[in-house]
Order: structure tokens, then C-alpha cells, then sequence
């Protein structure tokens, strides 16, 4: 099942990735860690990667300074097109797509390795499900991933119009994402809706801000299919 995407969604992103402040420059120490530990150095040059959301190309770009035959994909025009710019301000080449998480233009199999950053929690119920499906899908036999949700400790959890259980739209003021819809994950959901991989492994981390009064807290999900 593809999930559409919503023209309004689309001009969301496009109106963030035209500023340079919703365009971070640095990796997530957390997906440094997950190449680190899955990916020798020596064989990445034969690997596929994937980034599902490239936004403005922080993970592309590491994926290609780390060596590895690297694609992407996102939905905004704007994110792609200062993705493009800093790859090739750097020699760097990636295949990059304007596509969805639900609707992936690859043929089954296709990659080593995926990063999904922050992206599959920008959906209701069944359009992660969709995009794990995809992920599922498009990775090789034995190749894994990283995906990265939010978890029902993250301050943004019921500050919107509740859609269905653990969706949201936003309406909170004070973040750049008034107006998405969300959906949190529980740890007992994780199992669920990674069932079809081999081996699923999760792992928490927070950030807390406002003198621990209010946390940014994401699941890191590696799996294998």
C-alpha cells in the first residue's frame, strides 16, 4: 500500500528546508555508531545505502564520505536541491529522488543499509506501518537499518487534535512542526511493527530541556532482514 502524501505536507517541508537553520550540518552521533558497528570500512565500497529522508543531506552526505553507494530520498524539492548543492560542493555523488517513505522507487532487495532519521513518525498509524513495510521491502536479505521514532515520553505526546490512539496533529506553538500529524510509538509496538525482519533491537535515548521539565525522547530501532 502507497500512502499519499498531502500537498500541504509537501509545502511544510519545502518552506522549512529553505531555511538554513532546519538544515543541520552534523550527523547524529547515534547513526555514526550504528555504520561503526554494522559496516567495515573495507566492504562499504560494494554496499548500498539508503537514506529515507534526507531532508538537508546531513546523513547523505556522511553515507558518501563513509564510501558507500549511496541514494536518498525525500518530498521536498527544497531539501534535495541543498542536498544536491553541499554533495557536489564536496565531490560527493548520491542518487537522490523525490519520493516518499511509503512509496519507495526501488526494486525489492536493493540495499545493504537504510537510515530512516526522524522521518516515520510523520504519518498516522498506517502510513509507518507502510514505510516499514517499504523498508522491509527494499532491503536486501541480511542488510539492517536504523530507524529512529518518537516514544510517548516526548514532550510533543498530546499536545494536538488527537486523530487516533497515539496520532496527533500538532498545535503546540513553540516547534516548527504545528500542523503535522505524529504518531508516538510504545515500546510494545516495536515488536509488532517490525515482525516480518529477522532481528529487531531497541534502545532509548532522551535529551531533557526546561530543567528536566520536558524531553526529546526517540526509540533507536536496528533491525535485520
Amino acid at each position: 500500500m502507497i500512502v499519499q502524501v498531502s500537498h500541504e505536507s509537501i509545502e511544510h517541508w519545502n518552506t522549512l528546508h529553505s531555511q538554513r537553520r532546519f538544515r543541520p550540518q552534523y550527523p547524529s552521533e547515534h547513526v555514526v555508531r550504528f555504520l561503526m558497528n554494522h559496516f567495515p570500512p573495507e566492504q562499504r565500497a560494494s554496499q548500498r545505502a539508503l537514506d529515507i529522508g534526507v531532508g538537508g543531506g546531513r546523513h547523505t552526505k556522511l553515507l558518501c564520505e563513509s564510501g558507500f553507494q549511496t541514494f536518498g530520498v525525500d518530498i521536498s524539492d527544497e531539501g534535495l536541491r541543498h542536498c544536491h548543492a553541499w554533495l557536489d560542493s564536496l565531490h560527493y555523488q548520491a542518487a537522490l529522488q523525490r519520493a516518499s517513505m511509503g512509496g519507495l522507487p526501488f526494486a525489492g532487495g536493493s540495499f545493504d543499509l537504510a537510515i530512516s532519521f526522524g522521518v516515520y513518525y510523520y504519518a498516522d498509524a498506517a502510513g509507518m506501518s507502510g514505510a516499514v513495510a517499504e523498508l522491509h521491502r527494499v532491503l536486501a536479505r541480511g542488510g539492517r537499518a536504523l530507524v529512529v521514532v518518537r516514544t510517548l515520553d516526548d514532550y510533543r505526546y498530546g499536545k494536538g487534535i488527537a486523530l487516533e490512539e497515539k496520532t496527533f496533529r500538532l498545535e503546540i506553538a513553540d516547534t516548527n512542526e504545528r500542523g503535522t500529524v505524529q504518531h508516538f510509538v510504545e515500546a510494545s509496538d516495536v515488536p509488532i511493527l517490525f515482525q516480518e525482519f529477522s532481528e529487531v533491537r531497541l534502545e532509548k535515548t532522551e535529551t531533557t530541556f526546561d530543567e528536566r521539565r520536558a524531553a526529546n525522547s526517540d526509540w533507536l530501532i536496528t533491525v535485520r532482514k
